[in-house]
């Protein structure tokens, strides 16, 4: 399951990137500017594109470790519940 989570999560996180990255390099195309110019926008792109995945990847983390807890609780109350029926019968 965890993997599946992980595969989910890197699927999202390439999306979203490759999306910014497409639309970062449409924009410096678009927009004639000097190289010096066009250097300094595509540094600045790239750095906040690090942050935007920095930031996506913790929410995501979040997100994944809230929903597993949340299934290991459901998961060890239906076992305990699957425990208590036994005992009474």
């Amino acid at each position: 399951m965890a993997s599946n989570d992980r595969n989910v999560m890197l699927s999202v996180l390439a999306g979203i990137g490759i999306g910014v990255l497409v639309g970062s390099i449409s924009g410096l195309l678009m927009a004639p500017k000097s190289g010096e110019e066009t250097r300094d926008d595509l540094s600045k792109t790239i750095s906040d594109l690090t942050d935007k995945v920095n930031d996506l990847g913790k929410t995501v983390g979040q997100k994944v470790t809230a929903a597993s807890e949340r299934i290991r609780a459901q998961m060890a109350q239906k076992l305990g519940d699957s425990a208590d029926e036994e005992a009474t019968s």
